[in-house]
């Protein structure tokens, strides 16, 4: 094939891919297989094998009357290598090799006719003459020679005039070490596009590398560079055991032996088996959500690592109430597109919560003077306008002096501080302490009421909201205010003040009867569990998280998001509309009825795919869905901020469906009931459409939560 046809395949092959990636990415939300699924993570593995390896060099073919010499030629080869998956495509692996290898030379006739072609190259002299790669052949280094010939053109030919060798073969015996680097195509995920439940690897590869050649007594002959190709074929035992066979082909110099002679190149060949390790389950997700081709407006992640859920229509239920067993009429809705948490809120992320209310406290009773009596601990807020008084706030750049404080300081400290003895981590957080104020605006109350002005109703309103807040004992005095009001925002802002530490108890009370105890000491404290879901946290507590985060945005903006609303529980429909990937049809997140694959390897971490020995997994331990969220099935249940009734599913709207009651402490305790999503680790159905129930003052140990906030214009066409 000349350059010009060469040129001309290559450009229509690109076309080619060019235009079918181009019509890919015109398809939006269009059905996809677990094949298009890449890996998010690379994979780091260790392999470790053994076998057969034999050398070809000038004379190693053998001759008629010499057949035997193709067993003594082959060697043990052992291998080690150390790799890395970087997509399911793409491998990339580092290999050592070595030990000895045996040829053959065929004594003086070879080296005759090598002398009478290259005798006059001293090189070639040097390398037929002193090469200690080669058993003793009766010829020793420093040797004299004598000119005693000339060929038939006149040129003249060095012989040795010492220690001639017989005309008989001679065992070659080289030592050597390689470090290769190779480049591994998956042949299968090729053509077939990746399955996790596959067995089988077919894996060809390339690779270049460096090979030093040691003398039989094992002294540093030389240094040469060689190509080499071959096939891997692997068998998965587990998800992270493999047992692989390979085959290699390495082409060397003509004089990696010491013997030039009339072949261009040398050869190795290597057949290995071994097994593989792989350090880290893979995680995957699909391309369309890294490429941003399949989400409207161009949008998948923004730089609170929250993605976008696009809005659409979706029947929403399962069409039996899981509860009672009823038969439930699915409801076709309308959902706006909104921002969601990749994954479940972590350990490590609500643990910063509670040390933010630990360290606010703290600060405020340094600044009080029954205790440190600092008033540095706080500074003053300017007046937003005439009318308003000068406020103060805590002084967040002044560190609280946990070495060396004095007595006052110390008794601040102490009053937060004093032996939790479920604190893994030595913190002896007094739980009860740590109380969380904030306020919330009743938005719909208030927007209710306008219309209500609006229509000409004179009479007053009577609106009924909570408050909360800490008499001159110390105590929190909670209470539920009903009383007239004439358009006064404050009456629609309700005031609450939660305890923002997980019920770490949680494990015990909801199966008394397993060990469970390391979870109570650990589970929230315990770094080994930073990635696992934050669970025993109430509704309330939920709520109060995302009043907290949004306090932290509004005073940090570590980055822009446009229109911001502040973050906020789901609704019931916003998180069954995720978990679907707005498909009405699909039971599971994923694209199939079946709830695990043919090995074992589940979709998400619940009863019916393992048992219950680790209870939790990390977040993202399986495949995201479509939009990129993880674990909207299994693993930890999740709060909604949808209170539930018999008649939920009549009494929401058809646009953006919202029963969301916030429950006063007046109300009767059935309607503080919030509906919980997704099943967890130790439900035996996880299906999108199932609902739960709690109360929202209980923390269970396998219920969880994410945040959401409500999508803006302001953001359409913008990238993060």
């Amino acid at each position: 094939m000349n350059k010009k046809t060469l040129l001309t395949s290559l450009l229509l092959i690109c076309m080619s891919i060019a235009s079918y990636a181009q019509r890919q990415s015109s398809e939006q939300y269009s059905v996809p297989s677990r094949n298009e699924y890449l890996l998010k993570d690379p994979v780091w593995f260790i392999s470790i094998g053994g076998g057969a390896q034999l050398y070809v060099g000038e004379d190693d073919n053998g001759v008629a009357w010499n057949r035997t010499s193709f067993s003594s030629r082959i060697t043990f080869a052992p291998t080690f290598s150390v790799g890395r998956r970087m997509s399911t495509l793409i491998t990339l692996r580092a290999q050592i090799s070595g030990g000895s290898i045996h040829g053959f030379n065929d004594g003086w006739s070879g080296i005759y006719d090598r002398w009478w072609k290259h005798g006059t190259n001293g090189e070639g002299l040097k390398m037929l003459t002193k090469d200690p790669a080669w058993d003793y052949m009766g010829w020793i280094e420093g040797v004299d020679y004598v000119y005693d010939a000339v060929d038939e053109s006149g040129v003249p030919v060095w012989h040795p005039t010492k220690y001639q060798p017989n005309e008989q073969y001679y065992m070659q015996h080289l030592r050597y070490m390689s470090i290769t680097g190779d480049v591994q195509l998956n042949f299968l995920n090729l053509i077939n596009g990746y399955k996790p439940e596959r067995k089988f690897e077919v894996n060809p590869f390339v690779g270049v590398g460096m090979y030093q050649r040691f003398a039989h007594r094992g002294t540093l002959q030389g240094t040469f560079f060689g190509g080499s190709g071959g096939l891997n074929l692997g068998f998965n035992l587990t998800r992270n055991w493999q047992i692989f066979g390979e085959g290699r082909v390495v082409l060397l110099s003509d004089t990696f032996d010491g013997q030039k002679g009339d072949k261009s190149n040398n050869g190795l060949a290597q057949a290995t088996l071994g097994i593989t390790y792989k350090f880290t389950n893979p995680k995957y997700i699909d391309p369309a959500i890294e490429t941003r081709l399949r989400l409207p407006y161009n949008i998948a992640r923004a730089c609170d690592n929250m993605v976008l859920v696009p809005g659409g229509n979706i029947e929403l239920g399962t069409g039996i109430d899981p509860l009672w067993g009823d038969e439930v009429p699915r409801k076709l809705v309308a959902v706006s597109p909104f921002w969601m948490d990749e994954t479940e809120v972590t350990n490590k992320q609500y643990r910063e919560f509670v040390y933010w209310v630990r360290d606010s406290i703290i600060r405020e009773r340094l600044a009080d003077p029954a205790y440190g009596g600092d008033p540095t601990f706080k500074v003053l807020v300017r007046p937003e306008n005439e009318n308003s008084t000068v406020g103060q706030r805590l002084n967040w750049s002044k560190p609280i002096p946990w070495k060396n404080p004095t007595q006052r300081e110390q008794a601040a400290i102490n009053s937060v501080i004093g032996g939790n003895p479920f604190a893994a981590d030595k913190s002896g957080l007094i739980n009860t302490a740590l109380n969380f104020k904030y306020d919330w605006f009743d938005v719909k109350s208030y927007n209710a009421f306008l219309a209500k002005l609006k229509e000409g109703d004179a009479r007053s309103i009577v609106i009924s909201k909570d408050t909360a807040y800490v008499n001159q004992r110390g105590d929190i005095i909670r209470e539920t205010l009903a009383r007239s009001s004439h358009g006064d925002k404050i009456d629609f802002t309700n005031t609450y003040i939660v305890n923002v530490y997980p019920d770490v108890m949680a494990w015990m009370t909801d199966f008394a009867n397993a060990k469970s105890e390391q979870y109570v000491g650990k589970y929230f404290n315990d770094k080994a569990y930073n990635n696992h879901p934050v669970v025993g946290v109430s509704w309330e507590q939920a709520d109060a998280y995302c009043a907290w985060r949004t306090d932290r945005y509004l005073a940090e903006k570590k980055c822009n998001l446009d229109g911001f609303a502040g973050y906020r529980l789901p609704t019931e429909a916003e998180w069954e509309f995720a978990a679907r990937n707005g498909r009405s049809e699909l039971i599971y997140p994923w694209y199939s009825d079946k709830t695990h694959t043919t090995d074992g390897l589940a979709h998400a971490n619940f009863r019916a795919s393992k048992d219950l020995k680790d209870l939790m997994s990390p977040v993202a331990s399986f495949l995201p869905n479509r939009f990129g969220l993880y674990d909207m099935a299994g693993n930890a249940a999740e709060w909604t901020t949808t209170t539930f009734t018999e008649s939920v599913d009549r009494m929401a709207d058809e646009a953006n469906p919202d029963f969301s009651y916030r429950a006063v402490l007046a109300d009767p305790r059935v309607l503080k009931r919030k509906i919980v999503k997704g099943g967890s680790w130790k439900d035996s159905t996880v299906k999108s459409g199932d609902r739960s129930v709690e109360f929202q003052d209980k923390g269970r140990s396998f219920i969880g939560f994410r945040c959401v906030r409500t999508w803006s214009f302001d953001e359409r066409g913008k990238f993060y």
